[in-house]
């Protein structure tokens, strides 16, 4: 008895798009081709197309999602935490990011800047969207721990968010080489110690 032809796979955008954010992230953006994406989803060249005319607007749509995703993270803690637990929970989740398999993916954003910069334009305007983002996120949460008194104010916030920014990124590139999560919690610890509001000791005035 023949056998009847199995339903098309049905195109799934948001599946699609995870599955080339994960490929651009694991091979580049030029190691990249139509054709393993292809592969990788199961999807014909015309299911593609009505979505993303060339690899390069499909690249950008993956940097976008990825980028956004971890800004809502932040702005999550930021509205749900007090100041010191959203500071010590993104700086924890750095840490965890930066540990195992994910430690050795690094992160998205920083691969894509290392090799599409300098001279993609656009790539860097995004880039700069999602650097400032963060900077701007730890601001508004060092800000308001200034206002409740719980970090230091003899200290600008924004240039303390910089700084943990910094910390933040360099702990991404550190992943690669699977350092111990214990090393990078400790580090976590001094980073908040160094921005908590200093209190006298029990029974001074």
């Amino acid at each position: 008895m023949k056998k009847t032809a199995g339903r098309p796979r049905q195109f799934d955008p948001q599946a699609f798009l995870d599955t080339a954010l994960h490929a651009f992230w694991r091979n580049g953006y030029h190691a990249t081709s139509l054709a393993e994406l292809k592969k990788a989803s199961g999807l014909a060249s015309a299911s593609i197309y009505k979505l993303y005319p060339d690899k390069r607007s499909l690249f950008l749509a993956a940097l976008q999602q990825y980028m956004e995703a971890g800004l809502t993270r932040l702005h999550q803690r930021e509205a749900s935490l007090s100041p010191e637990a959203a500071l010590r929970e993104t700086l924890d989740f750095g840490a965890l990011l930066s540990t195992g398999p994910d430690g050795e993916k690094g992160c998205f954003s920083i691969a894509a800047a290392n090799e599409m910069l300098p001279g993609d334009d656009e790539v860097r305007r995004k880039i700069e969207m999602m650097f400032h983002g963060i900077v701007s996120r730890l601001t508004a949460i060092l800000r308001q721990g200034q206002q409740q008194q719980v970090f230091r104010s003899d200290e600008d916030a924004q240039a303390m968010a910089e700084a943990i920014f910094m910390m933040l990124e360099g702990m991404r590139v550190y992943g690669k080489i699977q350092p111990d999560i214990a090393t990078l919690r400790a580090a976590n610890a001094f980073i908040v110690r160094s921005v908590l509001k200093t209190h006298p000791l029990a029974g001074e005035e």
